[in-house]
Parts: C-alpha cells; sequence; structure tokens
C-alpha cells in the first residue's frame, strides 16, 4: 500500500492497494480518490503527532528514507507492517510505503469486553500496539481483538506505558 504526501503533507496520490485496504477494513469513504487533499497530520492521533512531523522534519532534512515497524491489526486478523517514508523532492514531498509483514489469525482470547472499560464508559486502546487498559487494578494492557471493532464507539486513544517509553520517548508523561 502506497501514497504520495505533499510539502505541506496532504494526500496527493494513493494506490489500488490504498483503496482495497480501505474498503476491506471499514473506511470505503477513503477508498477512490476521496482522500485525496486530505492532511495527514489532521487524522494522527495527537499523542503522535510530534512524533511524525519530526519524522518528515527529518527525513526532508537529512533526504534520507525512515523505517518503522507497526501493528494494524483488525478484529480478526493480527498485522505487522513495515513503513517507510521516501524522500522524492527536495521541497518535502514524500512516498510512503507499508509492506505486509505479518498477517495472521489472533489466538484465541478469553478476554472479556467488560473488563476494559472504564468508570466513564471509556476502552483506552493504544495506538501503537493496538492493546486495550483494563479497567480494574493492577494496571495491565492486553491485546483484546474485539475492542478493535470500528464500530465501537467508547473508545479513547492513548498509548501504553511501553510504547510510550520505548517508540515515542519524547511523549513521556
Amino acid at each position: 500500500m502506497s501514497y504520495v504526501l505533499d510539502s505541506s503533507l496532504n494526500l496527493a496520490y494513493c494506490n489500488k492497494a490504498w483503496d482495497k485496504f480501505a474498503r476491506e477494513n471499514s473506511a470505503p469513504q477513503l477508498a477512490g480518490g476521496a482522500a485525496i487533499g486530505q492532511n495527514l497530520l489532521s487524522v494522527t492521533d495527537e499523542s503522535l503527532k510530534p512524533f511524525y512531523s519530526n519524522v518528515f522534519q527529518s527525513v526532508t532534512r537529512e533526504n534520507k528514507v525512515w523505517e518503522s515497524k507497526y501493528e494494524c491489526s483488525s478484529p480478526e486478523l493480527f498485522r505487522k507492517f513495515l513503513m517507510r517514508v521516501h524522500p522524492i523532492t527536495p521541497s518535502g514531498w514524500f512516498l510512503i510505503t507499508n509492506s505486509i509483514l505479518v498477517e495472521r489469525e489472533h489466538a484465541p482470547s478469553e478476554d472479556r469486553f467488560i473488563d476494559y472499560v472504564d468508570p466513564n464508559g471509556q476502552i483506552s486502546l493504544c495506538v501503537h500496539c493496538r492493546c486495550s487498559k483494563r479497567a480494574a487494578p493492577p494496571e495491565r494492557w492486553d491485546f483484546v481483538p474485539s475492542n478493535l471493532n470500528p464500530k465501537i464507539a467508547n473508545i479513547k486513544q492513548d498509548l501504553c506505558p511501553i510504547c510510550r517509553e520505548y517508540f515515542y520517548p519524547s511523549r513521556r508523561s
């Protein structure tokens, strides 16, 4: 899956694999060029905006490809991708490629949805590893495939302590 961002980080192009991924993952409104012109940072969680802003600045400054592995699982499938940000113009246009590294069915889970709903009715979901925070002490983050369903409206985006420390150390609270 590939796409091109202009120097303002607006989507300028997306390939057929983007369209297919959007349709298969409950986002058909983003397929067929409908996302063209949308700013990447406007759809990025607040906790990750500084990180990705720095990535694009670094790629422009160093004129080198940046890469990172990330998880983008669905309720049915565990998926891990490799994202690469390629500089394509000196003025800051980028080609982003996302290659699948792992795709398999989730292991069976005995976790119950209710175990993750906090007193405010929210489920905290890590924006990086997609783990859910248990509502009752002790604090624990578990991978719960059913909490990845895009129809769940009470999701609160967060970063688990491990992802915050390891992947986004500039975002320590």
